[in-house]
């Protein structure tokens, strides 16, 4: 590749690693895409720093460092590892209720094991709330430990870099597809609206789960210009769930380059590339 060092983008569905490369002389092309299977479930070794798993891993980031002359690595993290909620902007602004509603969220958590993160969205009133376990980042920290420049982003995230890349206007809905997982997030003009995350133990099950969130989370029900889908199985969540978003909504799965408005030498891959959609947006430069 150029002489240049590059950005690492990766992430995690299952047992597979997706990751992909930079084009140090082009701002939306990419050097290279890649897939690494593996017989484990990787999100699950990534919890257990101490596992054979988890040092397999690792090895396999050094690697990239070794071979592609990484120097910054940004990972997509996963939703279980998180939790998500909307909370009033006065809870924000005053120190003691931010303390007391992360007690109550993270019950039984030591307040130095929570490492919350706020993010403005389009209702000013109100700030969504991410917390992450600092002992589980901690895991994520330890893969990259070699490379000088880390960084890690939700699913909801890749869906504000999806904003500022792609500028598709609107309102817009993202769904995140994992697998027994999918996440959702919501634009409004250019602006984050809110995020969740469904969890199901079968596919089939989904509509029924997606009817009780949207019970109590109007956004769901809401009017969106467009849906787009990346992940594992987006094909199979689309027929699941096509019938109870808007109708007039246009539903892309990003499943190819065209669609995600990159360009790369490659021409065809041998998996899903709306697998690979977070690591290649992640790996270009911002």
């Amino acid at each position: 590749m150029s002489g240049s060092s590059a950005n690492l983008g990766v992430c995690f569905f299952a047992d597979r690693i997706l990751y992909a490369l930079n084009d140090q002389q082009e701002s939306k092309r990419l050097f290279h895409i890649g897939s690494l299977d593996f017989n484990f479930n990787i999100v699950e070794a990534l919890g257990d720093r101490t596992s054979s798993e988890f040092k397999h891993i690792q090895r396999t980031i050094d690697w990239f460092k070794s071979e592609y002359d990484i120097r910054s690595v940004r990972a997509l993290t996963h939703p279980t590892y998180e939790c998500w909620t909307t909370l009033p902007k006065v809870v924000y602004d005053n120190a003691d209720e931010r303390e007391h509603h992360l007690s109550i969220l993270m019950k039984g958590v030591p307040r130095e094991d929570i490492e919350p993160t706020w993010h403005h969205i389009h209702n000013t009133d109100y700030r969504f709330l991410c917390l992450r376990r600092r002992s589980l980042m901690n895991g994520f920290d330890e893969l990259t430990s070699q490379i000088a420049l880390t960084d890690f982003s939700s699913d909801f995230e890749i869906a504000q870099k999806w904003s500022s890349f792609a500028k598709p206007g609107g309102s817009f809905l993202m769904v995140g597809c994992h697998r027994n997982l999918i996440s959702i997030t919501s634009f409004l003009l250019g602006k984050f609206r809110a995020a969740t995350f469904i969890r199901f133990d079968d596919l089939d099950d989904l509509p029924y789960h997606w009817l009780q969130q949207s019970a109590y989370s109007s956004w769901l029900r809401g009017i969106h210009e467009y849906i787009f889908l990346f992940g594992h199985q987006t094909h199979e969540v689309e027929q699941a769930l096509h019938g109870l978003w808007d109708s007039a909504g246009e539903i892309t799965i990003l499943d190819s380059l065209h669609k995600m408005g990159v360009t790369a030498d490659e021409e065809t891959y041998g998996f899903d590339l709306a697998a690979a959609f977070p690591a290649i947006l992640l790996a270009l430069d911002e």
